[in-house]
């Protein structure tokens, strides 16, 4: 098992089932205590922290079910599980009104028992990590989510990069958070307290752009802007032939030479790039200069998408979900289990950049403490927008279905269309407004009409 060793306390009156559960836990990881009084067991939940709890259902000095019920009062976050030789639906549902997470009937098989209680720490976490995003305590580098091993090695090689000023090629798939790395080497670097200034190299071959990173006589650039700071070029294979020769020149020379002519001068710049190409390929296609490339990937970083490290993912959502809520003024919502199982269920082909527009869409849609399944993008959930309608069974029924599906349809659709100009905007209504080209106290009274909210009304 990764990471720390979870605490369970199991109470059981059987002493044989207390010696399983704590052979068959320990072997896997857990640390087990077990106890055989309910009463114990409350004192040692009142003086000892737990993870979980593991507890029959039917014991002669206390019901499991009160003894749920009691140490819950005393952990709140605590996860328990509920185990009885006497299975009924009715135990079952009461148990988890009481907050149990599962059921485990008797008598069951180790795999079983490693399953259920896998699962129960699975939610333990989640529950520590929506604790840890809402009070700003989740553990990152640099200001950076990441304990998978792949990203683990990127940030190893930005603290190894970070303290020269070698050039850094970040290659990955596009809103996998190149920028957010760039900024952390530079960050991380003796040029903290210089300008970071991020050049977006935009479309390709576009003329403007040289003047506006490189400047003209009597007309400083971007570059200008970046001495003794960090430059970051976003997209480095976007630029045109030319732009990458006096790129090659400012690196090799550590002199920028404006466009349209005039005298170089000496600047102090650490560069840092990002390509979503082979620029490998585009040299021998004639696109980019080998040189060029030579130097710019003296130190490249391979930035993982978000579906090779998905045990990132939780923890991403969490801190984007309490970023975007402090952006707003909003207070900070839990994600459901279900709406868990929904977010890691996705292939997220736009890695991070579309898992923080999914945040925020659900930020602005979720007015309650817990964000659910219905407060995702319908295409994350696959709900239909007529999936609460039955079908009808007479023709005056189905003309009347007809017509109670089109105001549906249309009630949908507008909720989707203002959440979605929100989460364009980050929550501000008047850009949303204008992004939509509506004017600002229509797109309001739409709001008000499908009960959406936003924290920032500027």
């Amino acid at each position: 098992m990764d990471g720390a060793r979870p605490k369970v306390l199991v109470v059981d009156d059987d002493v044989a089932i207390l010696r399983g559960c704590e052979t068959v836990l320990s072997v896997e990881g857990f640390d087990v205590k077990t106890e055989s009084s309910a009463l114990k067991a409350i004192a040692l939940l009142g003086n000892e922290a737990f993870d979980l709890l593991l507890t029959d259902l039917r014991m002669d000095e206390m019901g499991g079910l009160e003894l749920l019920e009691r140490a819950r009062a005393i952990q709140p976050d605590l996860v328990a599980v509920v185990m009885t030789g006497y299975a009924s639906v009715s135990s079952a549902v009461e148990a988890m009104r009481l907050g149990a997470s599962d059921y485990l009937p008797k008598p069951y098989r180790p795999a079983e028992l490693l399953a259920v209680m896998r699962r129960a720490w699975d939610r333990r976490r989640q529950i520590l990590m929506a604790r840890d995003a809402a009070r700003g305590r989740m553990e990152t580098f640099m200001g950076l989510v990441g304990s998978s091993p792949r990203m683990q090695e990127v940030f190893e090689a930005i603290r190894k990069v970070a303290p020269t000023d070698t050039p850094v090629l970040l290659v990955g798939e596009p809103g996998v958070g190149k920028r957010s790395l760039a900024r952390a080497i530079h960050e991380a670097s003796g040029r903290s307290g210089g300008r970071f200034v991020p050049v977006d190299c935009g479309a390709p071959g576009s003329l403007s752009l040289e003047t506006e990173v490189f400047g003209s006589p009597g007309q400083p650039g971007l570059l200008d802007m970046a001495d003794k700071g960090t430059a970051f070029f976003d997209e480095i294979s976007n630029i045109t032939l030319e732009c990458q020769g006096r790129l090659l020149r400012l690196l090799e020379e550590r002199e920028l030479m404006p466009v349209g002519g005039g005298t170089p001068w000496p600047v102090n710049i650490r560069a840092v790039f990002s390509t979503t190409r082979d620029l490998e390929q585009m040299v021998r296609d004639g696109a980019f200069r080998e040189g060029l490339l030579r130097r710019i990937s003296v130190f490249p970083i391979y930035v993982p998408p978000l579906r090779d490290r998905k045990e990132d993912l939780i923890p991403l959502a969490f801190s984007l979900l309490r970023k975007v809520c402090d952006r707003t003024g909003r207070p900070v919502p839990t994600l459901s289990d279900e709406t868990l199982e929904i977010l890691k269920a996705q292939q997220w082909p736009g890695n991070v950049a579309e898992l923080e527009s999914v945040i925020e869409w659900t930020a602005i849609s979720c007015d309650g403490d817990l964000v659910t399944p219905a407060h995702l993008p319908r295409r994350l959930t696959g709900r239909g927008m007529a999936s609460d309608i039955e079908v009808p069974s007479t023709n005056a029924e189905l003309v009347k279905a007809r017509r109670r599906l089109k105001d549906k349809v249309v009630a949908d659709l507008e909720r989707e269309f203002v959440l979605q100009a929100l989460a364009r905007s980050g929550g501000n209504v008047t850009r949303a407004a204008a992004l939509v080209g509506m004017q600002r106290p229509n797109f309001q009274a739409m709001m008000r009409k499908h009960g959406v909210k936003s924290g920032r009304d500027q």
